[in-house]
């Protein structure tokens, strides 16, 4: 089970893609187009990476401003993955500005904060997954992939 620890820069493998297994990407499912948004250079690619391995096509941003940006591109993403902390805005305004494109996209917050016991109630903050660092990169998929199906 892939872990991406995005505080400490480390440089994770590709997952197993021992034939048989399900962590192979499809390529004759169509690419779902993701924005990610994490202002840390080398974990965002790492993850970009990652994100491409599991069939997701990635426009990265570097800030909220570049982040903004993107949404307002057509085709908008169908998933936004943004760090909660940014240099310029906060990603709950990410979040914000994603619940107004049309289609909505399913909107992830990462974030290294620890909240202990009391993670944030994901509607007020108008995402619809929240995911604490290191983050889990399969477990992060997984969710995605329940989301694609409209099961979760």
């Amino acid at each position: 089970m892939p872990i991406l620890d995005l505080l400490a820069g480390t440089r994770p493998t590709m997952p197993d893609s021992t034939p048989g297994t399900t962590s192979k990407p499809q390529p004759n499912r169509p690419r779902r187009r993701l924005l990610l948004v994490d202002d840390n250079a080398e974990g965002r690619r790492a993850l970009a990476r990652l994100l491409e391995f599991y069939n997701f096509d990635v426009t990265s941003a570097a800030d909220g401003a570049s982040a903004l940006h993107a949404l307002r591109q057509s085709p908008p993403p169908e998933v936004v993955l943004t760090d909660l902390l940014l240099p310029d805005i906060d990603g709950r305004e990410i979040a914000r500005q994603a619940n107004a494109v049309s289609p909505k996209p399913t909107v992830v917050m990462i974030t290294g904060w620890d909240f202990g016991s009391d993670l944030p109630d994901q509607a007020t903050w108008g995402v619809d997954h929240v995911f604490l660092k290191p983050l889990n990169v399969a477990d992060l998929v997984a969710k995605l992939k329940v989301a694609e199906t409209g099961k979760g």
